[in-house]
């Protein structure tokens, strides 16, 4: 399988995420504040999986749906408002299939961070990305800002952060998971 189809086989993944039939482990969000509010955002599916459950056929069709929506169409770029300049890879790590999703934006509100009154710390509802392309229950981890806790589930980083982190999990590798790093290294 030529390159072309390995970075098509990356985006059915986001796909199945959304469906899903396929699941991830963890997911790294980086934004870098460059110029005011514009920058660069990097988010990265560690350890992406399918359901036990899947077939072979159901597989190859969510496939084919993705080459249409996520490769040949804009799907990615429209779920994040306030993207552009988007590069996307598949790649191994640590005996994982990971995905990378590597954007730029205009003003990193549209990527739904908040600040009050335009002063005081950067804001963001970790359940925000939990609900557009990337699908599935997201979990707080980690972050280099500040955690609100699960009864206020925002993460704020003080105003002269110009890197804004976090990590999340989703779904832990068990017996009804299975890795696809085998499947993605047989069809690249």
């Amino acid at each position: 399988m030529n390159k072309k189809y390995f970075y098509i086989f990356l985006l059915i993944a986001f796909a199945f995420c959304l469906n899903g039939c396929l699941v991830y482990e963890s997911k790294e969000y980086s934004f870098k504040l460059k110029n005011g509010n514009s920058g660069e955002g990097v988010i990265k599916f560690v350890n992406i999986m399918s359901q036990k459950n899947d077939t072979n056929e159901t597989l190859e069709t969510n496939y084919e749906t993705l080459i249409e929506q996520y490769y040949n169409g804009k799907k990615i770029e429209d779920e994040l408002t306030g993207g552009k300049n988007f590069s996307k890879r598949f790649y191994e790590e640590d005996n994982r299939l990971c995905a990378e999703i590597k954007f730029e934006f205009e003003d990193i509100t549209k990527m739904k961070f908040y600040k009050y009154k335009d002063e005081g710390p950067w804001c963001y509802h970790i359940q925000v990305f939990s609900m557009g392309m990337m699908g599935g229950s997201e979990h707080f981890f980690k972050s280099n800002g500040e955690w609100g806790g699960e009864t206020m589930p925002v993460i704020f980083w003080n105003g002269n952060n110009k890197k804004l982190e976090f990590t999340t999990t989703s779904t832990t590798p068990s017996e009804k998971t299975t890795s696809l790093l085998g499947l993605w290294k047989e069809r690249k």
